[in-house]
């Protein structure tokens, strides 16, 4: 995975908004909300429906409308990483492209979001590593050009 590229803005404008949950739901650990992804023509993949992302007492509002490409890497090594609408590590990558687009969101916020998510989903840990790993790299690599 090379790194994630966002490709579009939601119709509107988008903006990260964080809402904490209530003290009882606190440390309550839950798998976040599945989005409802479309995939286009060209391999990236549209947010169908408003999509709340809720994680370690945060939670984020994606709206419809918003276009990622997803895994940023080669066909081969995407589909073994589980690219499509039905793969929890799609959807973290979506996310990802998503979150580090909204206002006093960093780019390293982002990523750790991101691996935090994939564990969230389920993702093994090991694998999660390596897509955070591989996806921090990239980050790192834009702050150099």
């Amino acid at each position: 995975m090379a790194g994630c590229i966002p490709m579009s803005p939601a119709p509107g404008g988008s903006r990260a908004r964080h809402v904490s949950k209530p003290a009882s739901d606190r440390g309550h650990r839950q798998t976040p909300d599945a989005p409802n992804l479309k995939r286009l023509r060209n391999g990236h993949y549209r947010v169908r429906e408003p999509w709340t992302v809720k994680l370690d007492g945060r939670v984020w509002h994606v709206p419809a409308g918003y276009t990622s490409n997803g895994i940023t890497a080669p066909a081969k090594l995407k589909s073994s990483m589980g690219d499509g609408v039905k793969y929890s590590t799609t959807w973290a990558a979506v996310f990802h492209d998503w979150l580090f687009t909204q206002p006093g969101v960093s780019r390293a916020e982002a990523d750790r979001t991101f691996y935090q998510l994939l564990l969230a989903y389920g993702v093994p840990q090991q694998k999660a590593m390596l897509m955070y790993t591989t996806v921090s790299a990239y980050s790192l690599s834009k702050s150099f050009r």
